[in-house]
């Protein structure tokens, strides 16, 4: 599943935001393609059934995706798209500092005002990205994972 393209990927993405509109989807693809060997793993999970070929000069397969299939897909695809985030966690950790501690030093800054200027990033990171109820929940993994990097260095 994370070797399919993101065209393949997006083909799911629309099924699943179709799927609260129509009870089923018929989808198609060719015989043997990614898109082949994944749906006919999901009708062995019940989420698609196989359909009759369309009557086109070329070969095709056609799958009916069932509406019990959007919840299990939406978390699958989920799951994919979190692959990215020690990608990007590890871009944020090598740019951010740099852009943080040498301009507050150089103004005269102590290890106290960026320590001051990461709070505030994450404050306003908090105010603009997390929704209020999560925010306590939010600021105690931050605790948490800071205490866990600094045993680590």
């Amino acid at each position: 599943m994370r070797a399919l393209s993101a065209a393949d990927l997006s083909i799911l993405q629309a099924v699943v935001e179709s799927l609260g509109v129509e009870d089923t989807l018929k989808v198609t693809t060719t015989p043997g393609s990614a898109n082949d060997r994944l749906w006919s793993e999901m009708t062995k999970l019940g989420w698609m059934s196989a359909d009759a070929p369309l009557e086109v000069p070329v070969a095709t397969k056609v799958f009916v995706v069932h509406a019990s299939a959007k919840e299990p897909l939406s978390a699958l695809l989920t799951e994919i798209q979190r692959d990215a985030l020690p990608k990007i966690f590890n871009e944020l950790r090598r740019e951010i500092p740099s852009k943080i501690a040498p301009p507050v030093i150089a103004a005269g800054g102590t290890p106290a005002d960026v320590a001051l200027m990461l709070a505030g990033i994450v404050e306003g990171t908090m105010r603009r990205w997390i929704k209020p109820e999560l925010h306590e929940d939010f600021l105690h993994d931050i605790v948490e994972k800071v205490h866990r990097l600094s045993k680590e260095l």
